[in-house]
């Protein structure tokens, strides 16, 4: 049976459930960031007032830090230092497959793997698939070198995608369909850690060799 909106007695058909006071939310309950619009897949919006309400010294210059870093990759600079730095992206790879006419016989078809970008593999991070009950697990993830539209993009979501290495120097994105990772979403939390695991990618390369 699917669960209904336990917050303020709601009773819709409910979208999640928060991980700070357990409660079912609907998507009018669901917390959504007030500055990209991005909706938290596992806190309702009575939690995150609660979350507002009792913010420790500190979190004005937390939060002035975190908004940094979120420009620095969603403007596309830290692939611009990525570059500079002389990392080269993995390339990303897409298979596609095509029926060829023969004189004989049905159609035989034929698979080939395109190149259709680059990505700097950069860890292992949560994404929570949004099910009737959403799921949060780790994924390879990478940082794309040109994501959809190009830089800038509108959030840290936009310029990262879950991703496989096949072999060395080439990997292929995991999708939800054929168009996207529109059922998926990055944890929120996951945005500074992001950020600090491509700075030390960049710091990496630039220290001299021991």
């Amino acid at each position: 049976m699917a669960a209904e909106c336990e917050v303020d007695g709601c009773a819709v058909l409910a979208i999640g459930r928060c991980r700070e006071c357990g409660r079912a939310f609907c998507m009018s309950h669901q917390a959504h960031n007030d500055v990209t619009g991005e909706g938290y897949a596992a806190l309702c919006i009575q939690c995150l007032e609660r979350r507002a309400r009792v913010r420790r010294p500190g979190d004005e210059r937390a939060d002035a830090r975190a908004a940094t870093e979120r420009l620095w990759v969603t403007s596309g600079q830290a692939v611009l230092d990525l570059y500079a730095a002389g990392i080269a992206p993995v390339s990303i790879v897409e298979r596609r497959s095509r029926f060829v006419k023969q004189r004989f016989g049905r159609p035989r078809e034929e698979i080939d793997e395109v190149e259709v970008g680059g990505l700097w593999v950069i860890g292992r991070f949560e994404w929570t698939e949004m099910q009737e009950i959403p799921e949060t697990r780790e994924w390879t993830t990478g940082l794309l070198a040109h994501p959809a539209g190009g830089y800038p993009v509108s959030m840290v979501a936009r310029a990262v995608a879950r991703c496989r290495v096949v072999e060395e120097g080439v990997a292929v994105l995991i999708r939800d369909a054929a168009y996207g990772d529109s059922f998926t979403q990055l944890e929120r939390r996951e945005i500074p850690r992001i950020a600090a695991a491509v700075r030390s990618l960049i710091a990496s390369a630039e220290s001299p060799a021991r």
